[in-house]
């Protein structure tokens, strides 16, 4: 037994498998050295929750912002509107009173001249 025996192929298999299963063990943890963690990725999300919170708020506000343009534009409206009615409502008014004060004139011209008529004038 002094002599060291060559090694057999079993062995020869052995180490090979022992350094192909170190290598293997490096290359996964350079994988997991180079992963995102999982702190790191709740960070992400948690960052990104954020800004689609911030995102969110903003659209809502835009909105509001143009809900509130559109009932102003309508109440503008509206009081364009009344205004409108108002003064057709006056022009119509005047013109009623113009009219009114026409046929008065007349029915005096009228009973006044059949007056001078009949005083012989």
């Amino acid at each position: 037994m002094g002599e060291e025996l060559p090694p057999s192929l079993f062995n020869i298999l052995r180490g090979d498998l022992r350094d192909t299963r170190s290598e293997i063990n490096g290359r996964l943890d350079g994988l997991a050295r180079d992963m995102v963690t999982s702190a790191m990725l709740a960070q992400v999300q948690a960052n990104q929750k954020e800004r689609d919170d911030r995102q969110d708020a903003r659209i809502r506000s835009l909105e509001q912002a143009d809900a509130e343009r559109e009932k102003e534009a309508r109440r503008i409206a509206e009081e364009q509107r009344k205004t409108r009615a108002q003064q057709f409502f006056s022009i119509g008014l005047a013109a009623f009173g113009v009219l009114g004060s026409i046929i008065s004139a007349i029915v005096v011209w009228s009973v006044t001249s059949g007056l001078q008529q009949l005083a012989g004038g």
